[in-house]
């Protein structure tokens, strides 16, 4: 795990960062935390960055039957609510918690929302879907409202080669059912990656966030 920026409680946000499949928190790093960061120099953020054992999350594809998944899916969960506590003992509350992802990482952060049992401030979901094949009833302990009122950026590409944006679009409805307020960014023709203009909602969203809970 690697932590960047401000340390653990002197933040004014704090964000957990899953990467995608074989890559690691200097991924993260790189690619999206230093430009994050760089569109935000006036605010107090403590990035966390977790890693993925062998450097995935789960084996297979985010559309495999959830059986398949399901072991995985749980352990990852494990990750996040154990450093959502950590944070929490340190003064980062819901208000002030962001659980955000690419790719793999994303379907987890779309995961973890549907779960229902924990509240964030803000979630970023960069190229997700989720869990299960297209069109089936899939398991969430999430209710109608229960994300009342969570900010979530969905992201992806018009024809991402990973995760279709029909799931990502299916993945919008579901939040929105559940009262999240969903704003969806479609990349024409970009490759499988976060692109600036993702960044650029991305960090407009957590100042917004960071305004919030100052």
């Amino acid at each position: 795990m690697e932590v960047h920026g401000a340390p653990a409680g002197h933040g004014t946000l704090a964000v957990v960062l899953l990467h995608g499949r074989d890559q690691d928190p200097a991924w993260m790093r790189d690619h999206v935390v230093t430009r994050l960061a760089a569109r935000l120099p006036d605010v107090a953020v403590t990035w966390v960055l977790p890693a993925a054992p062998g450097r995935s999350w789960y084996a297979g594809r985010v559309h495999d039957p959830l059986s398949e998944t399901r072991a995985e899916r749980d352990r990852a969960a494990a990750v996040v609510d154990g450093l959502a506590d950590a944070l929490a003992a340190q003064g980062h509350g819901a208000g002030s918690t962001v659980l955000a992802g690419f790719s793999q990482g994303a379907c987890l952060v779309a995961d973890h929302l549907l779960r229902g049992q924990r509240r964030w401030a803000g979630a970023l979901i960069w190229t997700g879907a989720a869990f299960g094949p297209p069109g089936t009833e899939r398991w969430t302990g999430s209710a109608p409202g229960s994300l009342t009122g969570l900010p979530v950026l969905l992201t992806n590409g018009d024809a991402d080669a990973w995760v279709p944006l029909a799931a990502t679009e299916e993945l919008g409805t579901l939040l929105r059912d559940r009262g999240a307020e969903v704003e969806l960014r479609v990349q024409p023709g970009r490759a499988h990656e976060v692109a600036d203009d993702e960044v650029d909602s991305a960090a407009a969203l957590l100042r917004r966030l960071a305004d919030a809970a100052a």
